[in-house]
């Protein structure tokens, strides 16, 4: 498959799947088309994008993606390797909702002291 088809059968931009090879999460081969070389992408790499996509949209960077997306390609990651990724990312998403709340907290403790009226307060939960 050609970047283009990639990216648009995983609703991407070309540019998101040049990043994803540049960063090793996706791979190619060359090939030649006339005087031309051209990426070219197995199938299977439209996938593999779509849970890159997933992974970024619950908070997993594309640094931390680099091993995981390996292991997936090698076939090596099994359900108690992703339980305990998922465990992990979760305890990171806990944790800085917990710093979050406090800082929503301190801000509703400044308004307070300051006589804002509760409207300007916001809803921090």
């Amino acid at each position: 498959m050609l970047i283009g088809d990639v990216a648009r059968s995983a609703g991407v931009s070309r540019d998101a799947v040049r990043l994803y090879t540049r960063l090793g999460l996706v791979t190619c081969t060359s090939r030649q088309a006339g005087s031309r070389l051209y990426a070219d992408y197995d199938a299977s790499v439209v996938e593999l994008v779509k849970g890159i996509k997933i992974a970024q949209s619950i908070g997993f960077t594309l640094s931390e993606l680099g091993p995981i997306a390996t292991a997936y390609i090698a076939g090596s990651l099994d359900d108690a390797r992703q339980r305990e990724l998922l465990a992990a990312k979760l305890a990171q998403i806990e944790d800085k909702r917990r710093q979050l709340s406090e800082m929503c907290e301190f801000l509703r403790a400044k308004l307070e002291d300051l006589g804002a009226d509760r409207q300007s307060k916001g809803d921090c939960r």
